[in-house]
């Protein structure tokens, strides 16, 4: 399984967007498995970025920093029928 960590900085009160490569028409989701309250989803879609019918797409998450801190966000690419994902994405977010 790949661990990626990525760190990323964003100003208390303002959104910062999360681009992540997914193939739903595989099952490949991206699912938050760690999160502060401090740190909100506040919208969450699917945009293709291929022209191919069932090709992979980017799964983008809208998150609000609520208050200042560094706070780490953790999510798994798996199919939800599925229990080991294929790939962790480790988010650390400073926010000032």
């Amino acid at each position: 399984m790949d661990h990626i960590t990525t760190d990323l900085k964003v100003e208390v009160g303002h959104e910062l967007t999360i681009d992540l490569e997914a193939i739903p028409g595989a099952g490949y989701m991206w699912v938050n498995t760690q999160g502060p309250e401090e740190l909100e989803v506040v919208s969450e879609k699917i945009v293709s970025i291929s022209k191919e019918i069932g090709g992979n797409s980017v799964q983008r998450f809208v998150i609000h920093a609520h208050q200042a801190g560094r706070y780490t966000m953790v999510y798994e690419l798996k199919r939800s029928w599925e229990n080991q994902s294929v790939k962790t994405h480790i988010f650390t977010i400073e926010v000032n």
